[in-house]
């Protein structure tokens, strides 16, 4: 993938590698897929190889330390007229159907609250439609079964938090974006002051920092008059980003994020990476937050205490987590304003 010098290198996520798979297998074709992307994007992906109605694509996450990468992902695409099965999935638009079925080291999801239901392979619903779209673009009509397999996920997915959140038996198929931006990649943090030290130098004094592409749509969405590179994701960098922030003299900063983000940053994790501030809602009683019935022990995950709550009981979770949080982000941002803005998974405005 083209860059600039200097800079770390994108890689693409494991919905985008199944999708251009995908493509591959149906067009019976071995040549580089042409990606469309949300939001109108393209993106150029290199098949391994194909073979009848399969195809294979290898992971590559980029300078993100993914353990995904480098991992082969075969799709294969045939006509289907049989029924899906339970934890299948059935997606149409126009003329075709897709029954997407995981096979081997695609994992299962066990336990609520993640973006798929109970019993369904660990497909999204971004890679899903992304699937739908692309095959339709490429002129797949009819009723097709897509089958996932990753030979190597079983193993993977033990170094991930799938078995932690209830997904058994492999890896997921994840991307919002298509693209995996290093955000895990300690370099990251130098091109974040970067793009700080560049807006202030421009004059800029007022910035939205986001942890992720949804985050970013709803904040561009809200804050229009915004400059587009006065938006700047900062993936788990919080600290950093309102210390750097700060040290360039920016007057205001807005933060967009989502739940789990919320309560880390309440929590005072300056790092918010998986791998670096585990997610431990038993953690809310030091917030003198009371869940009679809920066992937070058993809890891993802001999606699952709200899929063990009632709407309104979470929202009063989160109204109480808000204002720690914002105090907790305001005290790292020194003389610079903090703007909170809470957002669901599907980029609503939940508090601020």
């Amino acid at each position: 993938m083209k860059r600039p010098a200097g800079t770390l290198r994108e890689g693409y996520t494991t919905g985008s590698a199944v999708s251009a798979a995908a493509v591959a297998a149906f067009r019976q074709c071995a040549d580089p897929v042409e990606l469309l992307l949300p939001g109108n994007k393209k993106l150029v992906i290199p098949v391994k190889s194909q073979s009848g109605s399969c195809a294979v694509v290898v992971k590559d996450g980029g300078d993100d330390p993914d353990v995904t990468t480098g991992m082969d992902l075969i799709v294969e695409v045939m006509p289907f007229d049989g029924p899906a099965e339970n934890a299948d999935y059935e997606e149409s638009e126009g003329d075709l159907t897709l029954v997407i079925r995981g096979g081997e080291g695609i994992g299962l999801v066990t336990r609520p609250g993640l973006a798929v239901p109970v019993g369904k392979y660990a497909i999204n619903p971004m890679p899903r439609k992304m699937l739908l779209q692309n095959l339709l673009s490429s002129g797949c009509r009819g009723r097709y079964l897509v089958k996932i397999t990753a030979p190597e996920g079983e193993q993977r997915a033990q170094e991930t938090l799938n078995p932690t959140l209830g997904i058994v038996g492999g890896i997921s198929i994840l991307g919002n974006s298509g693209i995996v931006h290093p955000y895990s990649n300690a370099a990251y943090a130098a091109t974040i002051a970067l793009q700080l030290r560049s807006l202030a130098a421009e004059g800029v004094k007022r910035v939205a920092v986001t942890t992720g592409s949804r985050s970013e749509t709803a904040v561009k969405r809200d804050f229009p008059e915004l400059p587009e590179n006065a938006v700047i994701r900062i993936g788990d960098f919080i600290h950093h980003s309102l210390t750097s922030a700060a040290k360039n003299g920016m007057a205001e900063i807005i933060i967009g994020c989502m739940p789990g983000k919320l309560f880390k940053y309440a929590c005072g994790e300056q790092n918010t990476h998986a791998h670096q501030s585990k997610l431990t809602p038993s953690r809310l009683r030091e917030f003198g937050i009371e869940l009679p019935g809920v066992d937070l022990e058993k809890i891993d995950t802001m999606g699952e205490l709200a899929a063990n709550l009632s709407p309104e009981v979470f929202q009063t979770v989160l109204e109480k987590l808000y204002p720690i949080a914002k105090k907790q982000l305001q005290d790292w941002a020194g003389e610079s304003s903090v703007t909170l803005v809470l957002y669901d998974d599907a980029g609503k405005k939940l508090i601020g």
